[in-house]
């Protein structure tokens, strides 16, 4: 009887134990979620966090809170959300800056500290040109480099996106980086914006959200489009591809959790996400911003990102 007792008493406390986590796996989400954009406010990667969140928490059932954290390349962002304790109620707005940070050596971590969960968006880069430039589209601008060497001056920040798409685009067009144009190192898209638009640099790495108005005004160019086909915002301006110049490369805005998160959790927040992006309306909204609208769930999420990770090691850490 004393044994039966025991054994009672023994499973009693056991299962109170466990109750509070199955609880709390059951019931995610019971209170608010953070989405760190570890951005500044009102640029592309926050607006488009922030439209899709705002559909995403209504079918999550919690509020999404966009908090905006900017600083060091979005890797003030994304320490605090690494550090974060992994339950689901903190979230990262997330690109290729984890990949950019971690091979510049500004953080030592990459993509390996976050739990991917879903792909939202690609919003391709462009090669925009002053219009002060002689020529107008991106096969004109590789053929006077080459006749001109170190002539064009290309304007990037040092370990960003924009470096690798001139590393990509140099590479295969047969020219150097280096010998071939003259860099000007500008902190930042907007800075860089400014300094062609005023004839200080001649080429930079853009994106149509962001510059279409400066080429409908006639105060810029696009040279080319960095994707697989041209897009429907700008369809007369072709892709590198189709001119020879096989690079492709983009901004890809995808959602991450810190890393040991638990599966079940994962799977509810890409949930939500998914059904928020089956909305007609947010998704013309985002198209005509200049985003591909391309949800992808979290194992094809790692496997697009290990991908991209090989392209910005070979361009950025190539002796790791």
């Amino acid at each position: 009887m004393k044994k039966r007792t025991l054994l009672s008493l023994t499973l009693a406390v056991f299962s109170s134990c466990l109750l509070p986590l199955t609880q709390a796996a059951d019931t995610y989400p019971s209170r608010e979620v953070k989405m760190i954009i570890p951005f500044a406010p009102g640029g592309a990667t926050d607006v488009v966090f922030r439209l899709i969140s705002e559909a995403a928490e209504k079918e999550l059932g919690a509020p999404i809170v966009p908090v905006n954290m900017s600083g060091a390349g979005g890797s003030k962002g994304s320490m605090y959300v690494k550090n974060s304790k992994a339950d689901g109620y903190t979230l990262l707005g997330g690109h290729e800056f984890l990949m950019t940070t971690n091979y510049g050596g500004m953080v030592p971590y990459g993509l390996e500290a976050f739990e991917p969960v879903c792909l939202l968006t690609f919003t391709p880069l462009t090669i925009n040109a002053g219009v002060h430039t002689p020529y107008k589209d991106y096969k004109g601008f590789i053929e006077y480099a080459k006749q001109n060497p170190g002539k064009i001056v290309i304007t990037m920040t040092p370990a960003s996106v924009g470096y690798v798409i001139w590393d990509e685009a140099a590479k295969k067009a047969g020219m150097s980086l280096d010998k071939d144009f003259r860099t000007v190192v500008i902190n930042g898209v907007g800075p860089q914006t400014k300094a062609v638009l005023g004839g200080h640099a001649d080429v930079y790495a853009g994106d149509v959200p962001s510059d279409i108005e400066y080429v409908k005004d006639g105060k810029m160019r696009f040279l080319g489009v960095a994707h697989s086909a041209r897009l429907p915002q700008v369809p007369d301006v072709p892709t590198l591809k189709e001119l020879g110049y096989d690079v492709e490369l983009g901004v890809s805005r995808a959602v991450f959790v810190p890393k040991g998160t638990p599966k079940e959790v994962i799977d509810t927040i890409a949930a939500a996400y998914k059904n928020a992006l089956e909305n007609p309306e947010l998704v013309k909204r985002l198209e005509d911003m200049g985003n591909i609208v391309e949800y992808l769930g979290p194992e094809e999420t790692a496997k697009y990102f290990a991908e991209q990770d090989k392209v910005y090691k070979a361009s950025l850490a190539p002796d790791k």
